[in-house]
């Protein structure tokens, strides 16, 4: 394990989690002995703009039954859920956090679908999956963390399918400086890889991505018109400081210092 991996998921590690997601939910006037996933969808968005991101991002592709769903960095699995309840689809999952994993293990089987959705501990940049088995790879806020985005990028193309699609949301470095810190995905800058939407672009490329399409998230990152309707998840998984964090996303969007993508690139058949 490199140094900046270690450091990464000490970032994002939370003791008892499972737990503390539902005492949070218990505690806002939810009946967690009958837990379902729109309940969790309070807690289980880490990213920005919360499910309504998520559904914006999975109406950009076709998703059926019998789509092959890779999701690349899960979190504490919200997405998969969405998703596996939404469209029907099997998915297997991947997070570098074991706290993340262990959590969406137990919130799919309390929901009823570990049959549909399968989690481990994985890192984008070494997927261990065959070659072409999957139809879409799907990934919410994960490149700011990935130093080798050039390895990611193989990774994903490998493993997908011919005429496969990779869909990613991410933040981008903005032309007007460094953002400012500490954001929800780092602290400081040591372990924060920005890139611009130009070099993401040519990077995909370089990987054999064809049919790359990008599009600028309605408003900025952190912007209260794409906020999550709750702002309960962010505190109890993220941190109590998760408030001063998103304000900073916030700020160094409209200053034109991050940008908010959504990304959407084809392998080749």
């Amino acid at each position: 394990m490199t140094d900046a991996t270690s450091t990464i998921q000490m970032h994002y590690a939370v003791n008892d989690l499972a737990d503390r997601i539902l005492s949070a939910l218990e505690a806002a006037g939810h009946d967690t002995s009958n837990l379902t996933v729109e309940m969790l969808h309070l807690v289980d968005q880490l990213h920005g703009g919360g499910l309504n991101s998520t559904i914006a991002q999975a109406g950009m592709v076709n998703i059926g039954k019998d789509t092959r769903v890779f999701d690349a960095g899960c979190g504490v699995g919200g997405s998969s859920r969405y998703l596996a309840q939404t469209f029907g689809c099997q998915i297997k999952a991947i997070d570098l956090t074991p706290e993340y994993v262990e959590t969406a293990v137990h919130f799919n089987k309390l929901c009823g679908l570990e049959d549909r959705i399968s989690v481990s501990q994985g890192n984008v940049t070494d997927i261990s999956e065959d070659d072409q088995s999957f139809d879409l790879v799907w990934c919410q806020n994960v490149t700011m963390n990935v130093e080798d985005k050039a390895r990611m990028f193989a990774e994903v193309y490998r493993v997908l399918a011919p005429g496969g699609r990779y869909l990613f949301s991410h933040t981008a470095r903005g032309p007007n400086g460094e953002p400012h810190y500490p954001l929800p995905w780092a602290m400081t800058p040591e372990y924060s890889y920005l890139e611009t939407p130009e070099t993401i672009v040519q990077s995909l490329e370089e990987a054999g991505f064809i049919n790359i399409e990008t599009r600028t998230k309605v408003g900025r990152p952190g912007n209260a018109a794409i906020r999550s309707t709750s702002e309960l998840g962010q505190s109890v998984i993220m941190g109590e400081d998760m408030p001063e964090r998103q304000a900073n996303a916030v700020r160094s969007g409209k200053e034109g210092r991050l940008i908010g993508m959504f990304v959407i690139a084809e392998r080749s058949v």
